[in-house]
């Protein structure tokens, strides 16, 4: 585990264990999930759905 991610993540206090997530990248270090890192994957994904053009009432 990354020393500077794996202190960020143990000194979060959590009532729940499963109020974080970590990605595992290929050498086995855990990086941390942010909200920053969720709304881009979401603002990327918007733009590329195609969604259908709404009708005229």
């Amino acid at each position: 585990m990354n020393t500077v991610n794996a202190n960020h993540i143990e000194n979060r206090q959590y009532s729940n264990a499963f109020q974080f997530a970590v990605l595992v990248d290929e050498q086995g270090h855990e990086i941390a999930i942010t909200e920053e890192m969720i709304q881009q994957a979401c603002a990327d994904l918007a733009k590329r759905c195609h969604f259908p053009q709404s009708r005229a009432a």
